[in-house]
């Protein structure tokens, strides 16, 4: 029986795959950005293989540090999953020279390097991923689900540990 991701808007790989990983993530936050680096080299021959799906919910959470990944993700065209993670592999390579910048800098970066529009889309997008946190009680980003188990990246997951949770998950 294949397990539905709810709110899978960038989701790679065969939603019928065995092992589902679900991260709830934000373009400002520097352990996503170490975490999105690691899963993009350990999960992308599983998702190849059609062994995993990997979804990723930008969590626009309400905190200071974090509110420029939210007008980051305002940009994203959700219609177009592999763009969307090539550009967001790009923001998180390029995170210290963008993130602390100011509003007015993120947009043009957005617009003028990127090409961007702001998607009025995503404001919904947002709140489904909003209210999907708050009821599965994540509270911190990167927040990593593995088949539905819970783990704070880098505290209870490192890179080594995501790669053996999905072999394990597996057999």
């Amino acid at each position: 029986m294949t397990t539905i991701i709810e709110n899978a808007f960038l989701s790679y790989g065969k939603t019928d795959a065995p092992v589902k990983v679900e991260v709830f993530l934000n373009l400002a936050c520097p352990y996503c950005a170490t975490f999105f680096q690691a899963a993009d080299e350990i999960l992308t021959p599983y998702i190849t293989g059609g062994q995993v799906q990997y979804v990723i919910k930008h969590y626009d959470k309400p905190r200071e540090m974090l509110l420029y990944g939210t007008l980051a993700n305002a940009f994203l065209d959700y219609k177009d999953p592999q763009r969307v993670y090539e550009l967001m592999k790009d923001l998180f390579d390029k995170q210290s020279q963008w993130s602390e910048s100011d509003s007015h800098s993120i947009k043009k970066l957005l617009t003028e390097e990127y090409g961007l529009q702001e998607q009025p889309e995503n404001i919904e997008l947002s709140l489904k991923i909003i209210a999907e946190a708050i009821q599965r009680q994540v509270t911190m980003v990167p927040t990593v689900f593995i088949n539905g188990k819970e783990f704070q990246y880098p505290v209870e997951l490192d890179a080594k540990d995501l790669k053996k949770e999905v072999e394990e998950a597996l057999v």
